[in-house]
C-alpha cells in the first residue's frame, strides 16, 4: 500500500506543479504584492494631412480605337464555293471534301459510303430460302436495314460537312467576303392577299 500512497501523491504534486507555478501570487504573503496601473494612452483623433489635400476630379479619358487589322489571302489561292462542295459531295460521296482542300476527309467518307452501300446490297441480296428450293428470301434482313440507316446517315452527313470544310478552307486563308455586318442580313418573302 505504501508503494500506492507514494505513486498517487507524485502524480498529485506533478499535477498540480504547473498550476502552482502559474499563480506565484497565490503562495506569496498578501501584503507582499502591489498591483500595477496601466494608465491609458490618449488618443489622437486627428484625420492625416493626405485626407485634407485636396484632389482634383478625375477625368474620363478618351477611347482610343485601333483600326482592326484586314487580313489578306495568301496570293494564288481561291476561293472555294462552300454550294458546290455540296453538290460534288451529293452527287460522289467524298468529292466535296476533295474540292474544299482535304483529301482525306474525302477518301475517310468514300470509303465509308462504299463499304455502307455494299454491305447493305449483299444483306438484302437474294438466296434460295433452303438449298434447292425455288423460294428466295433476303441474305439478312435486319443487318441490311442497320447498314442502310449507316450508310444514308454517312450520306447526309458527308453533304453537310463538305459544305463546312469548303467555307472553313475559305475562313482559315481569308478568302471570305465580310464587311463587318452583324447579323447578316436577309431577305425573306411574304405574300399578302
Amino acid at each position: 500500500m505504501p508503494m500506492k500512497l507514494r505513486v498517487l501523491s507524485l502524480l498529485v504534486v506533478f499535477g498540480t506543479a504547473p498550476f502552482l507555478h502559474a499563480a506565484p501570487q497565490f503562495w506569496q504573503p498578501h501584503g507582499t504584492i502591489t498591483p500595477t496601473v496601466v494608465i491609458p494612452q490618449p488618443v489622437e483623433e486627428q484625420e492625416p494631412a493626405e485626407y485634407k489635400i485636396a484632389t482634383p476630379t478625375p477625368a474620363e479619358a478618351p477611347t482610343v480605337q485601333y483600326a482592326t487589322p484586314t487580313p489578306t489571302p495568301l496570293p494564288g489561292l481561291k476561293p472555294k464555293d462552300p454550294t458546290a462542295a455540296a453538290i460534288f459531295s451529293a452527287v460522289v460521296p467524298g468529292s466535296g471534301q476533295v474540292y474544299a482542300g482535304d483529301p482525306v476527309k474525302g477518301i475517310v467518307f468514300a470509303a465509308v459510303f462504299g463499304v455502307g452501300l455494299w454491305q447493305t446490297l449483299d444483306n438484302f441480296a437474294l438466296v434460295p430460302q433452303t438449298p434447292g428450293s425455288t423460294t428466295l428470301v433476303s441474305k439478312n434482313e435486319d443487318l441490311g436495314h442497320l447498314f442502310g440507316l449507316v450508310t444514308l446517315a454517312a450520306y447526309g452527313f458527308g453533304i453537310q460537312d463538305a459544305f463546312s470544310t469548303a467555307d472553313g478552307y475559305n475562313k482559315r486563308n481569308n478568302l471570305s467576303l465580310r464587311f463587318g455586318i452583324t447579323p447578316r442580313p436577309s431577305a425573306d418573302l411574304a405574300y399578302m392577299f
